[in-house]
């Protein structure tokens, strides 16, 4: 092994996720994009009043998927092989128990799920069909990033790369099939988006049945504790997740307040070009971070250096190339949901370019809050991403609206994540001497 990373050698390495993840966001995307045009801006209304209990869905995902990742590659590191087998089989048999549970649960309880995220009116009907197709396939959502975090782990990046492209052109070629072909509406957008999880998830877990790479499928381990232990490190990113639906929802509540279906869909679109955005951050974070705790457990202090201090020149370098692509691009990404002239675009076109402020400032969020669950320091990580989300995010977008005219409720985003990295800033220095990096 080198006696530095890289930064050539970190970006062979986090391509691949930052790809594959965003695909994984380009499902959603694409979805919005096929029911804006071909059923109507209601319709991608009642997507996004959905969206919030898909958050929810994801972050069990990724809270298991990163959190269990985090302390089996630590253990990989230490030597353990054998028992890292373990806690990895018994980390993917919770979550298939768990998703059959869940799915069960919200079938049930559908209607009130539905009207308790805001689906009331004309929206109902159409937030509740998207929905159910949703609900019908949480075991491939929750099983498809948590297998695909641990292909990246193994080194087998380029695999996991190739099931997150394979779901997202089935999911483009299925948008197509069932929303303009075969009109189902809205429902066709669950559907493929369904199909589209579930496709890389089952190949996925056959690639995990051969005993020719470091994890394999063995007996599980018994000790619960593993769980609960992986949940603690990823409880970040399941904040995160919440956070995401939260915020989601609280802004379809004021924009609905205001501006009506019109401002409803105007958020949608911003939070769908966000998804890209942040899809590319968490992929580098998800690339570095099981090195990140390979270093940590196998006390490469050197290496570890190296890689936080290349990460920090690679994410200011992408942050600002990406802003400056939205902010000259904004009309013609609107275009892809909204007709331009018509009040959803204008609306979007002055959120968007307030909101891009932002994306200055989430990279170093997410990394930071992914490093610190590499180190199973599960705290730290849950402190950064609650405080920035649940506390400066939603009472942002509450007090905004309150105090000020309804189109400064876009600053809040901004303001909320400089807070973000304030508290960032502080945890990073606090904790540089316990772990030297």
């Amino acid at each position: 092994m080198e006696n530095r990373f890289k930064i050539s050698k970190i970006l062979k390495i986090v391509v691949a996720p930052i790809i594959m993840m965003s695909f994984m966001s380009l499902y959603t995307v694409i979805d919005g994009a096929f029911v804006s045009r071909f059923v109507g801006t209601d319709a991608l209304s009642a997507v996004n009043i959905a969206y919030p209990y898909v958050n929810v869905i994801l972050g069990i995902s990724v809270m298991l998927g990163t959190g269990g990742c985090a302390l089996v590659m630590k253990k990989v590191g230490e030597g353990k092989n054998d028992e890292a087998r373990r806690d990895f089989s018994l980390i993917i048999l919770f979550a298939f128990i768990l998703s059959i549970v869940i799915t069960i649960f919200s079938i049930i309880f559908i209607e009130n799920i539905v009207k308790g995220l805001g689906g009331i009116g004309n929206l109902y009907s159409l937030t509740k069909e998207y929905l159910f197709y949703m609900i019908v396939f949480v075991m491939p959502t929750i099983l498809k990033f948590i297998v695909e975090q641990f292909l990246i782990a193994i080194n087998k990046s380029k695999l996991a790369l190739f099931l997150s492209v394979i779901g997202g052109i089935l999911n483009i070629v299925l948008d197509y099939v069932f929303i303009i072909e075969l009109k189902f509406g809205v429902k066709g957008a669950g559907i493929a988006t369904g199909i589209g999880y579930a496709v890389p998830a089952i190949i996925g877990l056959f690639l995990f049945m051969k005993k020719d790479s470091i994890l394999y499928f063995t007996k599980p381990s018994k000790d619960m504790k593993i769980i609960l232990i992986s949940s603690y490190n990823g409880c970040s990113e399941m904040v995160s997740q919440l956070s995401s639906g939260v915020i989601t929802y609280l802004f379809n509540m004021v924009m609905l307040k205001h501006l009506g279906d019109d401002g409803v869909a105007a958020i949608t679109i911003i939070l769908y070009i966000q998804f890209l955005v942040t899809a590319v951050f968490l992929g580098y974070s998800i690339g570095v971070a099981p090195r990140i705790s390979f270093f940590y457990g196998n006390k490469d202090e050197y290496m570890l250096k190296s890689i936080v201090s290349a990460s920090f020149k690679i994410l200011t370098v992408i942050s600002i190339v990406i802003s400056l692509i939205i902010v000259v691009l904004s009309p013609t990404l609107i275009m892809f949901f909204a007709e331009k002239g018509t009040n959803v675009f204008d609306l979007t076109l002055v959120g968007l370019r307030i909101y891009t402020i932002s994306f200055l400032m989430i990279g170093y969020n997410i990394f930071l809050s992914g490093m610190f669950t590499a180190f199973s320091n599960g705290k730290v990580s849950a402190i950064i991403t609650f405080l920035r989300t649940f506390i400066f995010e939603s009472f942002g977008v509450v007090i905004f609206s309150y105090i000020f005219d309804i189109h400064y409720v876009w600053y809040s985003i901004p303001l909320a994540r400089f807070l973000g990295l304030l508290v960032c800033i502080y945890y990073y220095k606090k904790y540089r001497s316990v772990y030297n990096y």
